[in-house]
């Protein structure tokens, strides 16, 4: 294999329903990866690497975020996901690697940059809003709308918010105080930000996790309507069951390096488990469940 060749695993369904995994020479420049998509991808992250003093985070990652697709983020702990949205956010800077941005060589250096310029916008686990501002004053936090370039031009923004909460079906209105909403209505102003300012992709860490289990579906929901609107989104969850729920190709990230790309057809909690682990052959049902059971267990969400 020549040196400019690489090998990316993809993931095929058997005939039974369950995934196994096989290897694909991949000599192109920009792969293609689980899958025979042949457009333009929105972004291209090509050998990208992070590391921390002896530690590497993410390692020569090559991975395809194609227009109005949804990406399951997977991995265990320590497998490299936060440092690897961090590095598309331009929160840390890659060390190694290229990005490419509807074709074109890009660089992100700062969160500003990556979202003015890469149209990129994160919602954290943890959201950044300001529980003492109202919707519509957290919706342009930062970037607020002027009349002559002096005084705040509120009814224009709160105009604006009330659109964007009705293109998202939500019940929220401009001027409610943030502090008075669910966890998931928050979610839905953060969310708000992504469609208020155009962001083509939009990266969600753990966005169930600070939620009641009621409301997953709800914030299950929304992911899909981004879709329909357009968007691109890069979903990171321990809750498996709500990657399959929505994702139309899933990555598995294994002690930094992409192990493969899954598209979603046929595939179950159990076998994802199977390659959050670095299995590579087909799966043996009885171990597969265990791990899956174990998995599941750790990462058992407390009663809300």
């Amino acid at each position: 294999m020549s040196d400019n060749a690489r090998t990316t695993k993809t993931v095929v369904p058997s005939s039974g329903g369950a995934a196994h995994v096989g290897m694909a020479e991949d000599r192109a420049p920009v792969g293609n990866e689980g899958g025979d998509d042949h457009r333009l991808p929105l972004l291209s992250v090509q050998g990208v690497s992070k590391h921390f003093g002896p530690v590497t985070a993410v390692d020569k990652v090559h991975l395809d975020i194609y227009p109005q697709e949804v990406v399951g983020l997977i991995g265990d702990n320590g497998a490299g996901k936060s440092t690897f949205l961090s590095l598309l956010t331009g929160y840390n800077r890659a060390d190694e690697g290229t990005f490419l941005y509807k074709g074109s060589p890009v660089s992100i250096t700062s969160p500003r940059e990556s979202r003015n310029k890469l149209r990129i916008e994160m919602i954290y686990q943890q959201l950044q809003l300001a529980r003492d501002l109202t919707v519509w004053e957290n919706l342009f936090l930062g970037e607020e709308l002027r009349l002559w370039g002096v005084a705040l031009d509120r009814r224009a923004m709160r105009k604006r918010a009330g659109e964007v909460l009705e293109r998202l079906h939500s019940k929220v209105r401009p001027n409610d105080l943030l502090g008075t909403l669910s966890g998931g209505e928050q979610q839905v102003v953060a969310i708000g930000r992504a469609i208020l300012f155009e962001r083509d992709i939009i990266l969600m860490d753990e966005p169930t996790a600070a939620i009641s289990a009621a409301k997953v579906e709800d914030l299950l929901q929304l992911v899909r309507d981004l879709k329909a609107l357009g968007k691109t989104v890069i979903l990171v969850s321990h809750r498996l069951e709500d990657i399959l729920a929505v994702a139309d190709r899933v990555a598995v990230l294994v002690l930094g390096r992409l192990h493969c790309v899954v598209p979603n057809k046929g595939l179950s909690v159990a076998s994802l488990v199977h390659l959050m682990f670095g299995g590579g052959a087909e799966v043996a049902g009885g171990m597969d469940l265990l791990a899956a059971a174990s998995w599941q267990a750790r990462h058992a969400e407390k009663p809300q």
